[in-house]
């Protein structure tokens, strides 16, 4: 095989070519479905053997992966009946049934790209001592890539329960293949295929996902070490927080100061009234300027707001494949930043305003990674799940440079660093705790990219540290419902 060879593509003819394995896979699983996964199984499993022996590299990875998915290309002219017959079959049949790889290359040269694969689709029943067919080649007459195909379509049909009949074992299925060596096998390969069948005990992971997770991997990686080092610029917090910020610090502080500090940023303060007016924060009187809205919320609470309305901007991109995920994204975070306050009012906690900041915030690595992302040529589509957790991985590392070049403190990056936690004990802090089982909480209620496994949240470490019962986690999961009814649009 040539890793310069006609296939050689760009990830979006890649990305074509798999269009039609696809199609081929669809309608190999309408005529029978064991067609599908046995050709998938094949794919994967002879893919992940020769990356991981050294026998092919690069192009030549995805030309054996998808000789794997259409190397039965041609079932697709079989009808139903005899596919789904139990042997024997009459000598007309098993013609018919011989004919595969030929009608799968006649089927396939209609796409002049898919031409570097047809002599591994012809080939892969060719014997190594010239007893197989359609052309009877012997020894490395025989492609390479068919030969190695062979090994894994046979070893596949053997395990494999089919029209009826039970398959054999794993290492029943590798003697006879030890036995064949020389025969019907390359025995130059069979040596090295029953190492790798015995340590990989027969799982066939998506080759596929395999490589694009790593790929996505080494993309984030490389984003956040970008980060580090100041090649990637991050979003700075609008000045008029930090003006906020130290200006509640002062105690001689007046409503009049903190609504001028707002006053500077028209958009911040326009939210800031269309919050205050909401039914949360009902009150006496309607709200129209920022000096009636300050009193009504209070200043930490202004600044709770001001910094959700802030942090809002961070949640949006000009590319439309992304919005619904940060959408979504904004939606957790938001969600999450009232349950902590809310947990955090129903223990008396000290400082509820700064545990709703810690909720806000507690992903806000993820929402960079995946701006950082979204700015990135797409040359091709990746999986959703593979781009998450990888997200998912290297999050609380930039997450945390971000909050100290906006210059939070060390409890929020405890916070970021440690939310996700598995090993709670009695001296964990319960800000950690709170911003913990407020996570959960927006898990269970659907505001998460994660499933809920459906256990009372009363039994989750976080709450029992907190001892809160499922009662109250109720009753502030039914007040957070009503809160981001009622503002989540606002900010």
């Amino acid at each position: 095989m040539n890793a310069k060879s006609a296939l050689a593509a760009t990830p979006v003819e890649q990305e074509q070519l798999l269009e039609i394995a696809r199609v081929v896979l669809a309608m190999l699983g309408e005529k029978d479905i064991r067609l599908k996964q046995h050709a998938e199984r094949v794919a994967n499993l002879c893919a992940h053997f020769c990356e991981n022996a050294g026998i092919l590299r690069d192009d030549d990875l995805l030309h054996i992966y998808l000789a794997g998915l259409l190397h039965d290309t041609g079932y697709i002219s079989i009808p139903r009946e005899v596919l789904k017959k139990a042997p024997p079959l009459s000598d007309e049949e098993t013609l018919l049934v011989k004919k595969h790889p030929v009608v799968g290359v006649q089927i396939l040269s209609h796409h002049q790209r898919l031409e570097a694969l047809l002599p591994m689709v012809r080939h892969h029943h060719e014997a190594f001592d010239g007893s197989g067919y359609p052309d009877k080649k012997q020894g490395e007459e025989i492609p390479l890539g068919a030969r190695l195909l062979h090994l894994f379509d046979c070893f596949d049909g053997l395990v494999s329960d089919d029209r009826g009949a039970q398959g054999m074992t794993a290492d029943e299925a590798l003697a006879v293949i030890q036995k064949k060596a020389g025969q019907e096998f390359d025995p130059g390969l069979v040596p090295t295929f029953i190492q790798f069948m015995e340590s990989n005990a027969g799982k066939a992971e998506d080759f596929l996902l395999k490589k694009q997770a790593a790929s996505v991997k080494q993309t984030f990686s490389d984003i956040l070490q970008k980060f580090s080092a100041g090649k990637i610029v991050p979003p700075a917090m609008p000045q008029v927080v930090f003006e906020l910020r130290n200006m509640i610090k002062r105690q001689a502080s007046s409503v009049k100061d903190v609504s001028a500090t707002l006053e500077k940023d028209p958009v911040i303060s326009l939210r800031l009234i269309s919050v205050a007016k909401s039914p949360v924060y009902k009150g006496y009187g309607d709200v129209k300027s920022v000096q009636a809205a300050v009193p009504r919320l209070g200043f930490k609470e202004t600044l709770s707001i001001v910094v959700a309305i802030s942090n809002k901007s961070l949640y949006e991109v000009k590319q439309p494949q992304f919005r619904v995920t940060l959408d979504k994204m904004w939606g957790h975070s938001l969600a999450c930043a009232y349950a902590s306050k809310l947990i955090a009012q129903s223990l008396a906690l000290g400082d509820p305003e700064t545990i709703f900041l810690m909720g806000l915030v507690h992903d806000v690595g993820k929402v960079l990674l995946l701006r950082a992302f979204a700015e990135l040529p797409q040359e091709k589509s990746f999986d959703f799940a593979t781009v998450m957790t990888a997200i998912q991985e290297a999050h609380q590392s930039i997450g945390n440079i971000l909050l100290k070049r906006w210059g939070f403190g060390n409890e929020f990056s405890g916070v970021v660093s440690l939310h996700e936690g598995a090993n709670f004990s009695s001296q964990t802090n319960q800000e950690i705790l709170v911003v913990h089982l407020a996570n959960m909480l927006t898990r269970k209620m659907g505001l998460s990219f994660f499933e809920w496994d459906g256990k009372d949240l009363a039994e989750v470490s976080s709450a029992q540290l907190l001892g809160l019962s499922s009662e109250a986690i109720g009753q502030i999961e039914e007040k957070v419902k009503e809160i981001i009814k009622d503002v989540a649009h606002l900010f």
